[in-house]
């Protein structure tokens, strides 16, 4: 089993035992605001923690999603992974969720640190990216506290539910190479 660390958490495969804590937050209309997906059903959340589980048993898995977990607790707070761009394995795209109980405390910046680790590190991958809607202010924040530079903003480039409604909206591209990651890591 794959298990990262980092000073306040552990991030471990998410799967089925989950989804109490997972349905918590991806049930909620405010904590989804800004994902492409949710807020969920019971149905759908536990679709997606079987998809998890279904992944994590590939080798090598094409998306690696893990629990976040408080390590002072044990309390799951969030999800977050990696997702393969292709079969070629060589860039991955970042994403997360956490429960808005656990906003703005620096846990979504130290579990994406760790998936960038986990990515340049142990993946080996040459580049990683993320976006997000640019109303998305914390998430924006998060990609760049880590090193990761804006390489575009596109202008109503999705059209997908914000909040209760459909529409277009703007997306922030964030991305970083691992000679990036690495020289910023010597210093």
């Amino acid at each position: 089993m794959i298990k990262l660390e980092t000073d306040r958490l552990i991030l471990r495969p998410l799967g089925t035992k989950d989804f109490d804590t997972y349905y918590s937050y991806t049930s909620v209309p405010e904590n989804m605001t800004y994902m492409i997906f949710g807020p969920y059903t019971p149905e759908e959340a536990m679709r997606f923690l079987k998809m998890c589980e279904t992944w994590w048993q590939e080798d090598p898995p094409p998306i690696y999603e893990f629990a976040v977990i408080l390590k002072e607790t044990g309390k799951m707070i969030g999800n977050s992974g990696i997702y393969m761009d292709d079969e070629r394995r060589l860039t991955g795209m970042l994403g997360w969720c956490f429960h808005r109980d656990y906003w703005n405390k620096g846990y979504a910046t130290e579990s994406v640190q760790a998936l960038l680790k986990f990515g340049f590190e142990e993946l080996k991958l040459h580049r990683i990216h993320a976006e997000c809607n640019a109303d998305n202010i914390g998430s924006a924040r998060v990609m760049e506290k880590v090193g990761m530079r804006r390489e575009g903003h596109f202008i109503k480039n999705r059209f997908d539910r914000v909040g209760d409604k459909k529409m277009w909206y703007d997306e922030f591209f964030y991305g970083i190479l691992r000679e990036e990651y690495l020289a910023a890591k010597e210093k």
